[in-house]
């Protein structure tokens, strides 16, 4: 196979391996996690060695890739490479090299003299065990700082009788010959090496790309990591933390490279996916103020696919500015597809085809005009699950008419339910329990065309109550708005109709509602 040499396995004795760490030809990068074993971790892993038992294996990548930013090995100042040097990176291994490299330079100049103190661990050799330094007491102990310098250890031996020394040269063979298997990745491209390394567990948490892309990227001024943490961390203010790094992600590569796959990411120009992030910081504020502002969405969970949130961002990263007519094709698209539930099926390339008519959007072209498109004619028949696409196109739609409380007239808001999501905050017209004691079934009565906007509060006081009665109870005053603002058919507003004739009137009064946003963007006066 012609790839095979590209991944050499090897094992390199741990002396040999620490000296190459000392040389600076082995670099944790930026991209690794900071180090978080334990000191019992620390005790088990030099046991192991000791003892001869297998540790695992070392990934690493060798590369003349320049890593911008690497952290030096347990906070021990390493020297820097030659330009063009071959530096072999730690893909996975991290926790154990370093932990091996503290250990034996632990009383050397650090800038973690905290996590230093901890690697300073002795050798016992009455006990023939391990022990942090702090709890060895006035025991007769070795640092094993001093076991692979021989200058050191000549120094220490005269001070042990001639049973511990025995001990103590076993141990020091065991540690300088201990052969450490590693796995060397070499001529690999970019989004290979990133595919590898988003394989790889690292304490049970998978790596991702953000980690590989934050190490080529980073400067004094800019950590991609920070920056992607950062914007999660204000968009969770506005209510939109839902709204995951990987979503973040897949929109960076669309406006950087016209992909949504964030692997593509790994080929941008680093000065490009700078400029990118930029411009998704903005873009993105942008799409959240459409959302909030034009559509009553106050939460991502809301729509009914999270990736429709990629052409919006990218709607705002080509037109900052957009026009009247530009907002309109935006609206359109947004109906057109949460109530034909177009991502359904085929969702990449039917995003990449949405954000290809952006950009026609941008150029001052009318796409969403240019094919006739119908509300999906069953979407209001399924059944209600709170999480479904149908449900959710359904509440997107329904809160463009502001609904009213049923008992006071005020309006409903929609700030706290839509951001709550909670289910005691919808309401079913004909109530289950009524519709149960007509002889008709849970099934049949929790459809979406039963479904409408209620405060938990009111949800609580209607219960279980005959339409026909707590339709009464609307103030007559309001009546006419609570009704429209709620989508019930006039021939409905007395609460008489059999279910079966409500649903159906009701459905296809959804559906007219749903078809003029398709058609024109925007809600005008409903008809009657």
């Amino acid at each position: 196979m012609a790839t095979s040499t590209k991944i050499t396995p090897s094992s390199p004795r741990l002396a040999s391996l620490l000296s190459d760490v000392e040389r600076g030809n082995i670099k944790i990068p930026v991209f690794q996690r900071q180090y978080i074993w334990d000191d019992e971790q620390i005790v088990s892993l030099l046991d192991s060695i000791y003892r001869g038992f297998p540790v695992g294996s070392l990934l690493m990548w060798s590369t003349k890739e320049e890593l911008k930013h690497e952290r030096n090995i347990g906070g021990f100042k390493l020297p820097e490479t030659p330009e063009d040097y071959p530096v072999n990176y730690i893909l996975d291994g991290q926790q154990r090299l370093t932990t091996l490299y503290g250990v034996f330079n632990s009383d050397q100049n650090t800038l973690e003299p905290i996590l230093a103190d901890r690697f300073n661990i002795c050798y016992i050799p009455d006990e023939d065990a391990f022990v942090h330094h702090l709890a060895s007491g006035d025991k007769d102990k070795i640092h094993l700082y001093k076991i692979l310098d021989t200058t050191k250890l000549l120094v220490e031996l005269p001070r042990f009788n001639d049973t511990q020394k025995s001990k103590i040269a076993k141990l020091t063979e065991a540690f300088k010959d201990y052969e450490f298997p590693v796995v060397t990745i070499r001529d690999r491209s970019n989004k290979e090496v990133c595919s590898i390394f988003q394989r790889i567990n690292s304490s049970g948490t998978p790596l991702s790309s953000l980690e590989l892309l934050t190490a080529w990227t980073w400067s004094d001024k800019f950590d991609l990591r920070r920056e992607i943490e950062s914007l999660l961390d204000k968009l969770a203010d506005k209510g939109y933390e839902k709204i995951d790094q990987n979503l973040l992600m897949r929109m960076l590569a669309s406006i950087t490279c016209g992909s949504i796959n964030e692997d593509d990411l790994v080929d941008v120009d680093p000065a490009q996916l700078v400029d990118g992030m930029a411009l998704l910081k903005k873009a993105i504020s942008a799409a959240v103020d459409f959302l909030e502002g034009q559509l009553k969405v106050r939460n991502v969970i809301f729509l009914p696919f999270p990736i429709m949130i990629i052409p919006i961002v990218n709607f705002y990263a080509e037109i900052s500015k957009p026009t009247a007519c530009q907002l309109g094709q935006l609206r359109k698209w947004f109906w057109q597809c949460s109530l034909t539930l177009r991502y359904k099926a085929g969702t990449n390339r039917l995003v990449l085809e949405d954000l290809r008519k952006m950009k026609k959007v941008a150029a001052g072209h009318i796409p969403f005009d240019e094919t006739l498109v119908k509300v999906k004619d069953d979407i209001f028949d399924s059944s209600w699950r709170i999480n479904s696409t149908s449900a959710k196109a359904a509440l997107c739609l329904m809160a463009q008419l502001r609904p009213k409380s049923f008992l006071t007239g005020s309006e409903v808001d929609l700030g706290n339910v839509l951001s709550a999501y909670n289910a005691r905050q919808f309401h079913h017209i004909y109530p289950k329990g009524y519709l149960n004691n007509q002889g008709i079934s849970f099934h049949a009565a929790n459809v979406i065309a039963n479904i409408c906007f209620l405060s938990a509060a009111e949800n609580n006081e209607i219960s279980d109550k005959n339409p026909e009665i707590y339709f009464q109870e609307i103030p007559a005053s309001q009546a006419k708005e609570i009704f429209d603002a709620s989508a019930i058919p006039e021939e409905a507003r007395e609460g008489k109709l059999p279910f079966e004739d409500f649903i159906k009137l009701r459905s296809r009064k959804l559906i007219e509602i749903g078809q003029m946003l398709i058609d024109t963007g925007v809600l005008q006066a409903p008809s009657k």
